[in-house]
């Protein structure tokens, strides 16, 4: 058995907590780079980053939001996709945190132009959430369990061949 969710019941649970991070970083690299110039006054408003680094900041994380959601669309790429998420959206929150949070936020920056307040805040750590279910969810089995004695028994038996005409003959 794999992952958190184990019952066939609660696959659509897993595939809901995905998608709605797929969508969430789909739309909001798209927003951002939309609205490119508006989200750079944003990044600047928080006052961490020289003038000159804000662009590049802009394009690191638009490219690293999309990157996220292309991860969490594919199994092999699917836990990186989720610890990236966790690590970006902790980011955002201690950065929100740290500064003046009623600067304007560059969340969803077409939603929320005006400041930022405690909801920002819980909407991370429920994105965060998520993408820990997601990760949860798509490890690998552990190496104890992908080396129980059961797979070493059915690696150690003889295997039987099937009887050629040569065999019959002696």
């Amino acid at each position: 058995m794999k992952g958190l969710f184990r019952s066939p019941a609660d696959s659509w649970f897993r595939e809901l907590t995905r998608l709605v991070l797929v969508g969430l970083f789909t739309l909001a690299a798209a927003d951002k780079l939309l609205h490119f110039d508006g989200f750079i006054t944003a990044i600047g408003s928080y006052q961490i980053l020289p003038a000159q680094a804000e662009r590049f900041a802009a394009v690191f994380i638009i490219m690293a939001e999309f990157a996220i959601a292309l991860g969490l669309l594919t199994k092999r790429w699917r836990p990186a996709a989720c610890l990236a998420s966790v690590l970006l959206l902790t980011t955002f929150t201690a950065v929100y945190l740290a500064t003046d949070p009623e600067k304007v936020c560059g969340c969803w920056f077409t939603l929320t132009l005006n400041t930022g307040g405690p909801v920002h805040i819980l909407q991370n750590l429920v994105f965060i959430g998520l993408s820990v279910l997601t990760w949860l969810d798509s490890r690998s089995p552990s190496p104890s369990r992908a080396f129980h004695p059961s797979h070493l028994q059915k690696a150690i038996q003889p295997q039987r061949r099937n009887p050629t005409t040569e065999d019959l003959d002696r």
